[in-house]
């Protein structure tokens, strides 16, 4: 690890760039550890074996899991600097070019999703996760028949493919014109930065809680939730700046961008890390409690499902670890500007990011029957190595390009900034 040093000036070059080369062995490992992750569950999955659930099944679910987890992080941080842009904040010019280093990665997230969006639609009926893409286990359904206009094999595909181009297409945007302006100086680039922002928050929203409808709610094409979307939101900004925070302190640790990235930056993403884990708990029990008032047969069999038999332990282990441990420990104020508890804390999001999602995505592998579950290290495997991956492409990303906005209009503000509560 290099040992950091305090410069002149804050946007020199050398501070403002990682030496060519210092993160390709990390890289590689990552990397390494995520197409290995990948190439055993794709093994698993062929290896068939007895039990009540196909292989295939289960490695699907689990690599589809890993696959959203590692997406909705890209997500997280687009919507977050859309934010950034639309609010002309001024202290977050700094933070603003790690997340668009996450963001920018979002072809490579949407072709992970996509494989495992293409593998459903190609596989046999008894491993695809989509009950509803097999005709003959809907015929005569009357539900199913209701929702076959909007919910049928080609639709879908053309909507999710709609849902990726959009992001990419607003990603790479912002990303395009932010480097032209590290480039050029040119300040009107961050008006049509906030421009693109302006209608791409509206359209991330629609895009977004669609492709949770369509990629995760349609498994269970009986069951539905209109605050669904919100919680797909929800998930993806606290994984979104997790990340963010990570790259943040891994850059704070090897030396360069001490004055541009400091601890004050850090203790207000410690403070949106927070706010998200108090969203997402207040998400979360809106729709557990609504649908549990209401009692409606129809709603409540999705969380009955995950409150059965060997589900109930991992339910009430999701509300514990995903909120009351990250809302605890980041409540008191040095917690929240010390950068080895945000680490801690953006991997525990992370983790129980991808967790979340696995409650979601494998709750319907054991279908309405509650059959037992089997929690193995396929899925940890299956659930993890698409974050190895985009972690191991992230460390190179960052090297190749200024670790800070060096002409946007509000660095001055940025690099003055302080926190007084």
């Amino acid at each position: 690890m290099s040992q950091a040093v305090t410069h002149t000036d804050p946007l020199s070059a050398d501070n403002l760039t990682l030496r060519p080369g210092s993160t390709f062995g990390p890289a590689m490992l990552l990397i390494l550890l995520g197409v290995v992750g990948m190439l055993a569950t794709l093994g698993f999955g062929f290896a068939g074996g007895e039990g009540e659930v196909p292989s295939g099944k289960i490695a699907l679910s689990a690599y589809q899991t890993g696959a959203i987890a590692a997406l909705g992080m890209m997500l997280g941080s687009l919507v977050f600097v859309m934010i950034i842009h639309q609010t002309s904040t001024g202290w977050a010019a700094l933070v603003r070019r790690q997340a668009e280093n996450v963001m920018s990665l979002m072809p490579l997230g949407c072709l992970l999703v996509a494989v495992a969006l293409v593998l459903s639609l190609i596989a046999s009926p008894e491993i695809s996760l989509y009950n509803w893409m097999d005709t003959a286990h809907v015929s005569g359904d009357p539900v199913y028949q209701h929702k076959a206009v909007y919910l049928n094999m080609i639709f879908w595909s053309v909507r999710s493919a709609a849902y990726m181009l959009v992001w990419i297409w607003l990603a790479r945007g912002l990303v395009r014109w932010s480097r032209e302006q590290d480039r050029t100086g040119d300040g009107s680039l961050t008006t049509k930065m906030r421009r693109r922002s302006s209608y791409g928050i509206v359209i991330f929203a629609f895009t977004t809680a669609f492709a949770s409808f369509d990629w995760m709610m349609a498994l269970d094409y009986h069951w539905f939730s209109t605050m669904f979307g919100v919680y797909f939101f929800a998930q993806n900004m606290g994984a979104g700046l997790a990340a963010t925070i990570l790259v943040m302190v891994w850059i704070r640790r090897s030396g360069r961008a001490m004055e541009l990235t400091t601890q004050e930056h850090l203790h207000d993403m410690g403070k949106l890390l927070f706010g998200f884990t108090a969203f997402w708990g207040y998400i979360a029990f809106s729709q557990y409690f609504l649908i549990w008032y209401t009692n409606i047969p129809e709603e409540t069999a999705w969380f009955i499902r995950r409150k059965t038999g060997d589900w109930q332990f991992w339910a009430m282990l999701l509300p514990i670890c995903r909120f009351v441990v990250p809302f605890v420990m980041l409540m008191p104020r040095p917690n929240r500007r010390s950068p080895v508890i945000l680490s801690i804390m953006s991997v525990w999001v992370l983790a129980f990011t991808i967790y979340d999602l696995l409650f979601v995505i494998r709750g319907e592998v054991y279908g309405a029957d509650g059959a037992a579950l089997t929690l193995g290290p396929v899925d940890a495997i299956a659930a993890v190595a698409p974050m190895l991956l985009v972690f191991g492409v992230l460390l190179l990303r960052i090297v190749k390009h200024p670790l800070a906005p060096p002409h946007d209009p509000r660095i001055d503000e940025a690099l003055h900034h302080k926190n007084y509560f």
